[in-house]
């Protein structure tokens, strides 16, 4: 679809608008169990780092609960990614079966690549199509009544009365079916969480108890249960419907012209009258909500009735050359920044229509006032208090209360901004500050919540492990192509200092919970170097499963995800048995399947996939003589039975240590070489090696009964501390040594 937006982003404007939450419990109240439960979590935290660490003394805490429970690596799911992982150990099923296998998906119906973890369905909202006329009668209606009734107290006579109201009632309901047909959507857009399962939390609350879930990804939209308290983690969007876009404020028109992957948003300003105030703009939301695409293309549509495709807010700049430095102003808020300084948090309103309004904050940073000026500006973060419309945070009371009590708090689910540093545009400084900043604050959350003592089951999961790593894992690998020993002697370091900050946590949770709380710390998997990237469009193509039928196409980025671009221009699909989306996967061109499907099932089906294999399997690294690829899993060597055959890759390839699936491979097209240097600064990986390779952790105060764990037996071992039956058909099962020890833990 052409214009596609990302699909949460339109549903989020929609909602706010005009869909209150409601919540209600759907199960009988249990028995709370005589222990609590809390689980930590730490996204990519690696077995074997965190081994070396403690073997050194450097990370005391989760050394005791090592020697007093249990440490063991946790094999992650295949692939090894963040939702996939954290979907898994959620409902303690296999990806096949959860429908969570990857970031992207194709669309259904197309070869376009969308966002995995939401769909989007579409209701209609109130009558529909139907809207202006059933609420131009009804305001007919009251009008003529309530005119009626006052001219009647007031002496008219009942005919003059009667006739003046139908005059007036019928004015007023032109003008609201007029207004509604304006501004009122016939169809709401809402997104459905493509998560299959029942999660643990979700069956606790269900169960009577007392849950708080913190940052946990793909746990959006939040779930209407009573008894939960949640703050929903990866899966929320920014204001502008996207994972995060930062915005960068500048002189430099060539940052227009660079590859821009990440869609970071560049905005030229003229600093030619030094001194005087600059007026620019802060760019909101997508303005995607009121858009009938059944009468012609959105954009051509939205123009038709000077609706603006996005909304932007003016901003003030004054730049300083002398004193290297910028004033911001917003409204009634200011900031003076010098290079390398934060300001606080702006609180920005975009007006989606007159009447209804957006919040959303954000923070500036200064990089630099010469050459060039560069002042950024952070993702924006709906504004806590939006949870009352929108539903990344349950119940509303409790967010308002969670931001008057600590103050404003990151919303979005990928908080800590990796973009900008991995486009060059930012040091490292900028970064960790970035990433220090979310962190205590996500920590002043955890012991605001934990210090309540209100709850039977307690989860958070912090990202920050994950996002170091990939960022400044070539600070530690000095045979990465960026390596840089210079910083290296000064930022190197940051990456174990992450692992300490984690040690802290889990202490400072440990010294807050009961006493006998049965305490679990897991990652969904580790983490390797990323050094070489592999192209496997390329790599179709050179080996004939790809046909084109021009150039390939120009760099693909984020906006043509997240903004509605087109993919696979030049591919003739009439002669093309595969194609690659995602971060591994491998589709057929299947007859029945794919829109202009060329392979047909049965036997030329599993030849082109056994081709494929033995292609990859056996392909060398021409620079380091290296195989890049471990192995190609079929689905069915993946997830057995039970999988949706019209949505799951028909292959996935996994990469040995130290490569990984190429940028550009991810979004559908082609690069110059099969095998090339990554020259990023998102330097380290995960998302499409071979998970065996880049295990997780699972940390325990109790005896398990597995010492190879998967984190899909989280899911079962959590019921059985709280005492619930644990349901059938799951993959995972229960690390709880035995019913005695069961007993023992629960009280019961």
């Amino acid at each position: 679809m052409k214009h596609r937006i990302f699909a949460v982003g339109t549903f989020l404007f929609a909602v706010m608008l005009f869909q209150p939450l409601s919540y209600a419990g759907d199960a009988a109240k249990a028995q709370v169990p005589h222990s609590k439960v809390l689980v930590l979590g730490f996204d990519g935290a690696d077995a074997r780092i965190i081994q070396n660490m403690m073997n050194e003394g450097q990370l005391p805490n989760l050394k005791k609960l090592a020697d007093e429970g249990t440490f063991h690596p946790l094999l992650p799911t295949n692939p090894a990614q963040t939702p996939v992982s954290w979907s898994s150990m959620a409902t303690g099923l296999n990806p096949g079966k959860t429908g969570i296998f990857d970031f992207l998906k194709r669309e259904e119906g197309s070869y376009q690549p969308t966002f995995a973890l939401m769909s989007e369905v579409e209701q209609p909202f109130l009558f529909g199509k139907r809207n202006p006329i059933v609420l131009g009668l009804v305001m007919a209606f009251i009008g003529l009544v309530v005119t009626a009734f006052v001219l009647r107290r007031r002496g008219w006579r009942l005919k003059s009365a009667f006739l003046t109201a139908i005059v007036l009632g019928g004015v007023l309901g032109f003008g609201v079916a007029l207004t509604v047909g304006r501004w009122l959507p016939v169809n709401m857009p809402t997104p459905r969480n493509n998560r299959h399962g029942t999660t643990f939390w979700q069956i606790a609350a269900r169960k009577g108890l007392r849950v708080k879930v913190l940052r946990y990804p793909t746990s959006f939209p939040v779930d209407k249960i009573d008894d939960i308290e949640m703050l929903s983690g990866l899966g929320v969007p920014d204001v502008r419907a996207t994972i995060g876009q930062p915005t960068i404020y500048t002189d430099d028109a060539s940052l227009l012209a660079r590859a821009n992957e990440f869609s970071l948003k560049i905005e030229l300003v003229d600093t030619l009258n030094m001194g005087e105030e600059l007026d620019t703009v802060v760019w909101g939301p997508r303005n995607k909500i009121y858009c009938d695409t059944r009468k012609k293309s959105c954009r051509e549509w939205m123009k038709s009735r000077g609706i603006p495709l996005q909304i932007k807010e003016p901003l003030k700049l004054k730049l300083d050359l002398e004193n290297r430095q910028v004033g911001i102003a917003y409204r009634d808020e200011a900031a003076t920044l010098k290079e390398g300084q934060w300001s606080d948090w702006f609180v920005f309103e975009f007006a989606l229509t007159p009447l209804v309004k957006i919040k959303a904050i954000g923070r500036f940073y200064l990089i630099s006032v010469d050459p060039y000026f560069m002042l950024y500006l952070s993702p924006l973060h709906f504004h806590p208090d939006m949870a009352a419309r929108i539903p990344f945070a349950t119940p509303v009371d409790w967010v308002k209360k969670l931001r008057r009590d600590i103050g404003l708090f990151k919303t979005m689910g990928w908080a800590i901004d990796t973009w900008t540093i991995t486009s060059g545009l930012v040091g490292e400084d900028h970064f960790i500050g970035d990433m220090k900043a979310t962190v205590e604050k996500y920590r002043e959350i955890m012991r605001h919540e934990l210090e309540k003592n209100d709850w039977d089951l307690f989860v958070m999961v912090y990202s920050f492990t994950d996002r170091t790593q990939h960022i400044l894992w070539r600070l530690i690998d000095p045979q990465h192509p960026l390596y840089d020993p210079k910083k290296a002697q000064y930022y190197g370091k940051e990456i174990f200092n992450a692992y300490k900050t984690m040690d802290s946590i889990v202490g400072e949770a440990l010294k807050m919970v009961p006493p006998d709380t049965r305490v679990i710390v897991v990652s969904d998997h580790g983490f390797t170097s990323f050094r070489r990237g592999v192209n496997y469009t390329t790599w179709l193509i050179e080996h004939g499963f790809m046909k084109l039928k021009g150039q390939v196409g120009e760099v693909k980025t984020l906006e043509d995800l997240f903004g509605g671009g087109d993919f696979f221009e030049q591919v003739d699909w009439s002669r093309t048995k595969a194609y690659s989306i995602g971060l591994g996967p491998i589709y057929i061109n299947l007859k029945g399947r794919e829109p202009h499907g060329s392979v047909e099932p049965g036997e030329e089906y599993e030849a082109v996939r056994k081709a494929i294999i033995e292609g990859l399997e056996n392909l060398v690294d021409p620079v380091t003589g290296e195989k890049p690829v471990y192995k190609v899993y079929t689905r069915e060597e993946m997830y057995g039975e039970g999988f949706d055959p019209d949505l799951i890759p028909d292959l996935r390839v996994a990469n040995t240590l130290n490569y990984r699936v190429d940028w550009q491979t991810t979004l559908g097209n082609a690069a110059p070489d099969v095998v090339l240097d990554n020259l990023k600064n998102w330097s380290a990986d995960h998302c499409s090696v071979e998970p065996s390779l880049v295990k997780g952790i699972f940390f325990a105060n109790f005896p398990i009964a597995n010492d190879q764990p998967s984190i899909i037996d989280v899911m079962p071992t959590i019921l059985q501390l709280l005492g619930i039956e644990i349901p059938s058909g799951l993959d995972g099962h229960s690390l709880v040594e035995s019913t005695a020890t069961t007993a023992r833990l629960t009280g019961k």
